[in-house]
Formats: structure tokens, C-alpha cells, sequence
């Protein structure tokens, strides 16, 4: 089984949320977490040539394999996840500008609808080893 990291924005309300969600759903415990300016966001970026500053708030990331940003990541990430989440994967048939444009639209809306955190808040402890610096 291959290890998933999750690279996502740690003051956001929404994406926090769907971590916390996604700590519970991953009974097979194969996914990480770091928030996008961790040091394990840094070096995801810098290995690759990417800037962050141009992402909308998720990478799906298996080291030394593949990656995948924004809405191909929640695709792939549910794929990781199996189960009923694979059904969420149907929603991949729509042409990528289709899913990318509305996943853009929520990205770009999150602080507002959803708020902002001051810093990334610490992972419930239960769920701590899944959580990367």
C-alpha cells in the first residue's frame, strides 16, 4: 500500500474541515498531511519548479510516482480512498476545464465563504501521526 500526502491550506476553514474528514474515512491509514508553506509543501514545490503562490489549495502527492493539483487531486484522492468514494470519481467524465472551473470557483471563494484561520490549528492527537512538518 502507497502512501498518499495530502499538501492542502492550513488557515482554511473548508479545507481543515475535509482533512478532518479525511483522517476519519482513511480506515487503511494511508494518507499524509502537510499544509501547503509546510516544509514538506516547500520541498514538493522546489523539487518540482512550481510556484504556490499559482495553486488553489490542494496537491495529491506519491513521492517518487505522481502527482496531482487541484481538482485532478480530489479525483485521485478519492480513487485512494476506494470504497463508496470511488463513485465520487464519475464526476471525472466532465472535460477538465468543467471540474477545474468550479473547483477554482470554491477555492477562490473559501476565506469568504467559509473563514480563515489565523495559523493551521493543531491535529486532533488521535490523528497526529498522520500529520508531516
Amino acid at each position: 500500500m502507497k502512501t498518499a500526502i495530502i499538501l492542502f491550506d492550513g488557515p482554511c476553514v473548508l479545507c481543515n474541515a475535509w482533512i478532518n474528514r479525511l483522517c476519519q474515512w482513511d480506515h487503511k491509514d494511508q494518507l499524509r498531511f502537510a499544509s501547503l508553506d509546510s516544509k514538506t509543501g516547500q520541498q514538493f514545490f522546489r523539487e518540482r519548479n512550481l510556484d504556490p503562490n499559482e495553486l488553489e489549495s490542494v496537491v495529491f502527492w506519491i513521492p517518487n510516482e505522481t502527482y496531482a493539483l487541484e481538482a485532478q487531486a480530489t479525483f485521485e484522492l478519492f480513487k485512494t480512498l476506494g470504497g463508496g468514494f470511488k463513485i465520487l470519481t464519475l464526476f471525472n467524465i466532465f472535460p477538465n476545464f468543467v471540474s477545474q472551473g468550479v473547483y477554482r470557483l470554491i477555492a477562490r471563494n473559501r476565506y469568504r465563504w467559509f473563514g480563515k484561520l489565523d495559523a493551521c490549528p493543531l491535529p486532533n492527537p488521535k490523528y497526529a501521526h498522520k500529520f508531516l512538518s
